[in-house]
């Protein structure tokens, strides 16, 4: 299948090198950079993001077909920023939902209302892993929803068991509804992406 959050990734790295390649001097690759960067935008907009849900969804790969069920790749339009204001606008109420996303620990990797959710028999099947939920506050910046970025970060930190508590191991992901840690212990990038949601950048 086609993959929206690849795509968003692989959008913003063309910009990164953009930038590269001007502070090298490299100009003509720069323009290619922007242009093919551009070309991934228009494509994420218009194949990847379904106006009837207000959803960004994978395809198959002929890009005709929504592959259905609300994730977290739902948002990396937004963290990559590569959906529109409109886009965003509807992104950003699924993910402020309490029966979605908004859960004890909010930004999971399964909307909560979705048949085949299960955190504890599904490795992306529901975990919240705290890439993908700064990856949705930073996204929800990126388009101007300070106040509910600020709300969500704080109740991540709030939510996920042992965060806060001194001694305790931060996991490799969290249970979203109980805030339960799951998976690995000392998971590094659970500790940075914890200073990079505090970082409000």
């Amino acid at each position: 299948q086609e993959s929206v959050d690849l795509n968003a990734y692989l959008y913003a790295e063309k910009l990164f090198l953009a930038i590269l390649a001007e502070t090298i001097q490299k100009n003509e690759d720069a323009t290619i950079f922007k242009e093919e960067a551009e070309s991934l935008k228009n494509k994420i907009q218009t194949q990847f993001y379904d106006a009837e849900d207000g959803w960004f969804y994978d395809t198959n790969l002929e890009g005709t077909t929504f592959i259905k069920g609300e994730g977290s790749e739902g948002w990396t339009a937004l963290w990559a920023n590569a959906a529109s204001q409109e886009q965003a606008n509807a992104i950003k109420i699924h993910m402020m939902n309490p029966e979605k996303f908004f859960t004890k620990v909010p930004f999971q990797t399964m909307s909560a209302d979705h048949p085949k959710f299960n955190p504890l028999n599904g490795y992306w099947r529901g975990p919240n892993w705290l890439d993908q939920a700064y990856f949705g506050a930073k996204g929800l910046r990126n388009y101007g929803f300070n106040d509910e970025a600020d709300k969500a970060t704080i109740q991540i930190i709030a939510g996920a068991e042992g965060v806060l508590d001194k001694g305790k191991s931060i996991r490799e992901n969290y249970h979203p509804i109980t805030g339960e840690g799951l998976n690995a212990q000392n998971f590094s990038w659970s500790a940075a992406h914890l200073i990079m949601l505090l970082q409000n950048d």
